[in-house]
């Protein structure tokens, strides 16, 4: 008994002292203990969990920002940098820097270009992929949108008789209806007609509550441990599966029913090749990468329209200028097309802009592993083995950069060249990221945003639900759309009414 005894007090004291050891070297001793920092995050990633478990990670690592200054440690071996040269330095070309070993957690059987860590794969990937977003497909694609489109208006307009305003209607649901049926349209050639049929409304669901969980793993990915994940999230692990199912059903009736003649990124996929090394997407590949552009391109583009009709109906005087440019520019809903017209329209660029800088869709920092030998990021010096990343949100309401940071200012992005350098030269603008990681996927969905508002501008009045009739001859201002963050974005409102216009 006593010998027991003896083993077990051994054990203890060696458990105590490791503990002890671990936190004198963490505090004392790291190579990041110099950097300020939230408490708990100098001994686990537990904290940013945390944080992304409630959705504000991106408010959160705003505010450690204010508190602790432009370098923030935020993780046991994390640094928060805020500044435009380390942005540069990050996530621009022929950095010294990789993905972070975390998003291995987030593939499935196979990598998709979001969870690529290996920098050759991702630019063959790339290489491929970019060739289903150029300006021809998009011309490609375009019908497909302008359809959705058509019959989304359509949707608006019977919640209410002609002339009058229809009823209140969370724009937030319905932008994803929209988002989801035209990737649906675009990438498998597929009508789910989520916008007057409820039957596949379950999907987005699904995507939301799935990303809860995959977002606290990207963050802590030793909680898949034993299936950690699994038992603390078991909801969330549930509706990933459900959503697994769906991709899976969707890929085999594509496959089925489809030629590889049909006009969607699919099909473009199927037969694109890597112009340099003549490789194709495996089935695996090419299941996973469809699925991501599901996920994010929907997320993206309902979200910035829900941000951007928030916005404009929040500040009267935006809103007239948007109106005003849209229905001089167009005489008819027909001429709202892809084109130099639409092109031209900078006031409703600009207001996307700005919608995108103030409520960017995943406003967190994307983690980067510093690669062996180290890295200068930022003027400083980071060490091989620790991960770095700079916050879209936090840096996109840096007053250093953005006069009246906090304000919805469109006009701020009408400046001239010359303006912008007495500002300081260009602003940190990164919502689809930049570099060789920047979102692929970009030119679709800033097409399907600008057509679609567009579209609602011409074709109706808009107002708030709860802004009395003529609100946009009074000076109203606009406060900030508050987003959750678990990958993707999670919304309410605005709720709006429309009142269909006579042509």
């Amino acid at each position: 008994m006593g010998r027991i005894s003896l083993i077990f007090v051994v054990l203890l004291a060696s458990c105590t002292l490791y503990i002890l050891g671990s936190i004198v070297y963490l505090l004392f001793f790291h190579p990041l203990a110099k950097y300020p920092g939230p408490w708990l995050a100098k001994f686990t990633n537990l904290y940013a969990a945390y944080h992304s478990w409630r959705g504000d990670i991106h408010k959160d690592m705003y505010r450690c920002h204010l508190l602790h200054g432009n370098r923030v440690r935020y993780g046991p071996n994390r640094v928060l940098i805020n500044s435009a040269e380390a942005l540069n330095d990050i996530h621009g070309h022929g950095n010294n820097v990789k993905k972070a070993q975390g998003y291995r957690v987030l593939a499935s059987k196979a990598p998709n270009t979001l969870t690529l860590i290996e920098k050759s794969k991702h630019a063959g990937r790339r290489r491929i992929l970019s060739q289903a977003f150029s300006e021809n497909s998009l011309r490609t694609f375009e019908p497909a949108i302008a359809s959705r489109i058509d019959q989304f208006c359509n949707v608006i307009r019977a919640n209410g008789a002609f002339g009058e305003w229809t009823t209140p209607l969370d724009m937030s649901l319905y932008f994803n209806y929209l988002a989801f049926d035209t990737m649906m349209a675009v990438t498998f050639d597929a009508d789910y007609n989520t916008m007057d049929n409820p039957r596949f409304r379950y999907v987005m669901e699904c995507i939301e509550e799935a990303n809860i969980r995959l977002s606290v793993i990207a963050q802590a990915s030793g909680l898949t441990f034993r299936r950690l994940d699994r038992m603390l999230f078991p909801r969330s692990a549930a509706a990933g599966s459900r959503f697994a199912k769906f991709i899976r059903r969707v890929l085999y009736e594509r496959l089925q029913g489809k030629s590889v003649a049909s006009r969607d990124i699919f099909s473009f996929l199927q037969s694109c090749k890597d112009p340099e090394t003549g490789e194709e997407l495996t089935g695996a590949a090419l299941g996973t990468e469809t699925a991501t552009f599901i996920v994010a391109g929907s997320d993206t583009t309902s979200t910035t329209l829900a941000s951007l009709m928030h916005y404009l109906t929040g500040s009267s005087r935006c809103y007239r200028k948007a109106i005003e440019e849209i229905r001089t520019k167009f005489s008819s809903k027909e001429e709202i097309q892809l084109g130099p017209k639409l092109n031209s329209c900078a006031y409703l660029r600009a207001c996307m802009n700005e919608s995108l800088r103030i409520s960017p869709p995943g406003g967190s920092a994307a983690w980067r592993e510093v690669d062996q030998g180290g890295a200068i990021l930022g003027g400083e010096f980071f060490p091989a083995g620790c991960e770095v990343g700079v916050a879209p949100y936090t840096i996109h309401h840096d007053p250093r950069y953005w006069e009246d940071s906090d304000t919805y200012w469109p006009e701020r992005w009408l400046h001239s060249m010359e303006d912008k350098e007495k500002l300081g030269g260009p602003q940190p603008f990164i919502p689809f990221s930049i570099g060789p990681r920047s979102c692929v996927g970009k030119p679709l969905a800033l097409a399907q945003i600008m057509l679609t508002a567009a579209q609602l501008l011409y074709q109706f009045d808009v107002r708030r639900a709860d802004s009395k009739e003529g609100w946009e001859t009074q000076e109203v201002f606009p406060v900030e759309f508050e987003l959750e963050e678990h990958i993707t974005s999670t919304k309410k409102g605005p709720i709006l009414c429309f009142r269909a216009r006579t042509q």
